[in-house]
């Protein structure tokens, strides 16, 4: 088969290697349909740490051997797979920290969205993955995004009591803050704002559920100690700081995007304690975030078909990151295989 290898931060290669066999009667093998760009793959100091390996995460595929104890999965199914999956079992898994799950945090798919072929372990198949096929492709590869915008609005305290006037504000519109303003939508969440700099991307965020869509500027003017929640996409410190001023007494900032290995952070806690804003991160999804993703999907509430912008055959995986990494108009870009 033909894989895409990550040999620099910046550089891909596509390569042959063999089809992954299946390691147990629990195991599937899907032919990859199609694989997402994740946003969180185009940050220099992650990409450094993922030389050698094979990006892909927001993938989907057609199960083609599927290991004879596997439940769930049949031949010819359309399959959403999880690259992370947890043991249900442990003290992490219990209080729903499904992150935090040493299984989670060990369990991959072989070798990466970005092959022709993937091998899913049991362990993945058991827990986070199912059979999609209510949904097209270009839905079903929205599902493990969209599940970490799910859980991040499950994070924020007490937002099913505030939706009846809350206002939220999500900064930056990249795909992933296009996708929080859906949700956001889905939750009912009366009154929206959108941050960004880039004026394409304020007018689509106006087309995702948005009500106001304002640039750095006169947000930091207009916004300041108004929203019940933020939701700051960028990891940048900077960023994070003007968000913050957002947020009124009580309120909450959710901590969407890392920032750096490395990088610190100035706040004043003095002022973050006495307007008692919550700073609240979320990091990825587990099984429960990915079947709320997929019902949305299902029931038409949230419909980020529309955010493709661009498709590339996995021979072009440079120029589909290339893309990704330019931004602008570039939201959505899927790697796309016959």
């Amino acid at each position: 088969m033909r894989q895409g290898l990550i040999v620099s931060p910046t550089r891909f290669e596509v390569v042959s290697a063999p089809v992954p066999a299946l390691q147990g009667d629990g195991e599937i093998l899907v032919r990859t349909a199609a694989c997402g760009i994740c946003s969180g793959d185009l940050m220099p100091w992650y990409l450094q740490k993922k030389i050698g390996t094979v990006l892909g995460h927001e993938v989907v595929g057609r199960a083609v051997e599927v290991g004879r104890a596997v439940e769930n999965v049949r031949p010819g199914d359309l399959v959403f797979l999880h690259h992370h999956a947890p043991c249900l079992n442990c003290p992490d898994c219990e209080r729903g920290a499904i992150v935090h799950c040493a299984t989670w945090r060990n369990s991959k798919i072989d070798p990466g969205g970005m092959a022709e072929y993937v091998r899913v372990p049991a362990v993945n198949v058991r827990h986070d993955t199912f059979a999609v096929n209510e949904l097209t492709v270009e839905q079903a590869v929205f599902i493990e995004p969209l599940a970490c915008s799910v859980k991040a609005f499950r994070r924020i305290p007490g937002l099913d009591r505030m939706v009846p006037d809350a206002h939220g504000v999500v900064v930056g519109c990249g795909v992933m803050g296009l996708l929080n303003l859906m949700v956001a939508r889905a939750w009912e969440v009366p009154f929206l704002t959108a941050v960004e700099p880039d004026p394409w991307r304020r007018e689509t965020a106006l087309r995702c559920g948005a009500h106001h869509a304002l640039s750095p500027e006169e947000a930091g003017s207009n916004l300041r100690g108004t929203a019940d929640f933020v939701v700051v996409g960028p990891g940048h410190p900077e960023v994070i700081k003007q968000a913050l001023a957002y947020v009124r007494p009580g309120g909450t900032a959710l901590l969407f995007t890392p920032t750096p290995t490395g990088v610190a952070t100035s706040l004043d806690l003095g002022d973050l304690y006495f307007r008692e804003v919550s700073l609240v991160p979320s990091y990825s999804c587990g099984p429960q975030d990915t079947r709320a993703a997929f019902v949305y999907l299902v029931e038409g509430e949230v419909r980020p078909e529309v955010l493709v912008t661009h498709r590339f055959p996995l021979e072009k995986i440079q120029q589909a990151f290339d893309t990704a990494l330019a931004g602008r108009e570039a939201l959505k870009v899927l790697v796309t295989f016959r």
